[in-house]
Protein backbone atom coordinates (compact mmCIF):
# COMPACT_ATOMS: atom_id res chain seq x y z
CA UNK A 1 0.00 0.00 0.00
CA UNK A 2 1.13 3.64 -1.14
CA UNK A 3 0.86 5.40 2.32
CA UNK A 4 1.52 8.63 0.26
CA UNK A 5 -2.14 8.22 -0.91
CA UNK A 6 -4.33 9.60 1.62
CA UNK A 7 -3.14 12.59 4.71
CA UNK A 8 -4.35 12.57 8.62
CA UNK A 9 -7.36 14.66 9.37
CA UNK A 10 -9.41 15.19 12.48
CA UNK A 11 -12.21 13.50 12.52
CA UNK A 12 -14.57 16.77 13.17
CA UNK A 13 -13.26 17.73 10.24
CA UNK A 14 -14.05 14.62 7.70
CA UNK A 15 -17.79 14.65 5.62
CA UNK A 16 -20.27 12.22 6.71
CA UNK A 17 -20.12 9.41 4.76
CA UNK A 18 -16.37 9.83 3.80
CA UNK A 19 -14.54 6.69 3.99
CA UNK A 20 -11.77 6.70 7.13
CA UNK A 21 -9.44 4.32 8.37
CA UNK A 22 -7.77 4.78 12.03
CA UNK A 23 -4.20 4.20 10.93
CA UNK A 24 -3.00 4.55 7.53
CA UNK A 25 -1.85 0.82 7.34
CA UNK A 26 -5.11 -0.79 8.43
CA UNK A 27 -7.34 -3.04 6.40
CA UNK A 28 -10.77 -1.63 8.37
CA UNK A 29 -11.89 1.06 6.59
CA UNK A 30 -15.02 2.60 8.16
CA UNK A 31 -17.70 5.89 7.49
CA UNK A 32 -18.09 8.55 9.21
CA UNK A 33 -21.63 9.13 10.23
CA UNK A 34 -23.42 10.99 12.84
CA UNK A 35 -22.18 13.10 15.60
CA UNK A 36 -24.01 11.53 19.10
CA UNK A 37 -24.48 14.67 21.66
CA UNK A 38 -26.01 12.79 24.72
CA UNK A 39 -25.57 12.93 28.22
CA UNK A 40 -21.86 14.14 27.40
CA UNK A 41 -20.79 11.13 25.32
CA UNK A 42 -20.19 13.72 22.23
CA UNK A 43 -18.62 11.08 19.71
CA UNK A 44 -18.84 10.32 16.35
CA UNK A 45 -20.10 7.39 15.25
CA UNK A 46 -18.23 5.51 12.35
CA UNK A 47 -19.68 2.65 10.78
CA UNK A 48 -17.50 -0.43 9.53
CA UNK A 49 -17.99 -0.34 5.12
CA UNK A 50 -17.81 -3.87 5.54
CA UNK A 51 -20.07 -5.20 8.72
CA UNK A 52 -22.66 -2.64 9.06
CA UNK A 53 -23.39 -4.16 12.14
CA UNK A 54 -19.83 -2.93 13.42
CA UNK A 55 -19.75 0.67 14.82
CA UNK A 56 -16.39 2.36 16.51
CA UNK A 57 -17.03 6.02 18.67
CA UNK A 58 -14.47 8.17 18.32
CA UNK A 59 -13.62 11.50 20.16
CA UNK A 60 -13.75 14.51 17.99
CA UNK A 61 -10.08 15.83 17.89
CA UNK A 62 -8.73 11.91 17.17
CA UNK A 63 -7.22 11.41 14.05
CA UNK A 64 -8.15 9.57 11.02
CA UNK A 65 -6.73 8.99 7.36
CA UNK A 66 -8.35 9.90 4.74
CA UNK A 67 -8.10 10.58 1.22
CA UNK A 68 -6.46 6.89 0.19
CA UNK A 69 -8.62 4.78 -2.45
CA UNK A 70 -10.58 2.00 -1.29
Amino acid sequence: MNYQDGEWELIKNVKQGEFIRRKPEDTKTFTRDHYIREDGYNRYCCTDAEDIGRSVFLKPNTKVWVGFTY
